[in-house]
C-alpha cells in the first residue's frame, strides 16, 4: 500500500519503520525539516517540507495516488484539516487520524474519518491497568489493537538503566523500534546500552506490551 504520513514527531519515526517492515511503501510531509531530512536519510522515504494543512504541499506529495493518509500533528483543528482534504480533494480511500481531545471524535467520525487514535483515551485504559502513567508519553495500537506503538521515558530510577538490550530479555513478541537521546535517534542493536533519559519507543504484541513496559520502567 502506499502511505502517507502527515505531521507528528516521534509518532512518523516509529511508524515508518513498522510500515516499511511490512514491506508498504511510505512517503512523509512534516514542517520540520531537520525531522525530513533524517526520515528520509534513514528509511530512504520521499520527504516533503511544508505544512501538511496547505492542498498545494498534500499535492507534492502526490496524495492522490495514496492508498492511504494518516494525520499525526498535535493539533485536531490540523488533524481534521488534513483528513477532509485527503478525501475530498484527493480523493483518498482511507483517512487516520491523531484526535487529541476526545470530545472531538464524534465530529471526526460524522465527517467521515475513516480511523480516530485518541492518545488519552488509551492513556486512561492504561492507568486502569496499574502501568506507570508518567513514563508513557505517545501509545498508539494498530492492526486492531493486535499491535501496539508506545514511548517510554527513563528515568534514573529504571531498572533497565546501563543494561544492554540482549541482557533485559523482552518477551519475543516485542522489540524496541528505537531510541532517542537528546537530539541523536539511534536505531537499536543488541549491545545498545540505554541509558536515563532515553525515550524508548516499544513495539509489542498487545499482550505483552505491559510486561515489557514493566521491564523498562521498573524500578531499582
Amino acid at each position: 500500500m502506499n502511505i502517507l504520513l502527515v505531521g507528528g514527531h516521534q509518532n512518523a519515526l516509529f511508524l515508518i519503520k513498522s510500515l516499511k517492515s511490512n514491506h508498504h511503501e511510505v512517503a512523509i510531509v512534516n514542517s520540520d525539516r531537520d525531522l525530513c531530512q533524517a526520515l528520509a536519510d534513514a528509511y530512504e522515504v520521499p520527504a516533503i517540507c511544508g505544512n501538511g494543512t496547505n492542498a498545494d504541499i498534500l499535492r507534492q506529495a502526490h496524495t492522490e495516488k495514496m492508498d492511504v493518509v494518516i494525520a499525526l500533528d498535535d493539533q485536531d483543528a490540523a488533524n481534521l484539516v488534513i483528513s477532509e482534504l485527503a478525501k475530498n480533494e484527493f480523493h483518498v480511500k482511507l483517512t487516520y487520524a491523531v484526535v487529541n481531545n476526545p470530545k472531538n471524535i464524534e465530529l471526526f467520525q460524522g465527517l467521515g474519518i475513516d480511523k480516530c487514535v485518541n492518545t488519552t483515551r488509551i492513556l486512561s485504559d492504561l492507568v486502569e491497568q496499574q502501568a506507570i502513567e508518567k513514563n508513557i508519553r505517545k501509545y498508539i495500537p494498530m492492526e486492531n489493537g493486535r499491535i501496539v506503538v508506545c514511548e517510554v521515558l527513563l528515568t534514573e530510577k529504571s531498572v533497565a538503566l546501563n543494561k544492554k538490550l540482549w541482557e533485559i530479555g523482552f518477551p519475543s513478541q516485542s522489540t524496541i523500534s528505537c531510541i532517542m537521546r537528546e537530539e541523536e535517534i539511534i536505531i537499536p542493536q543488541g549491545n545498545t546500552v540505554l541509558k536515563a533519559g532515553d525515550k524508548v519507543v516499544v513495539l509489542a504484541s498487545s499482550q505483552v506490551m505491559e510486561k515489557t513496559i514493566s521491564m523498562l520502567v521498573g524500578m531499582k
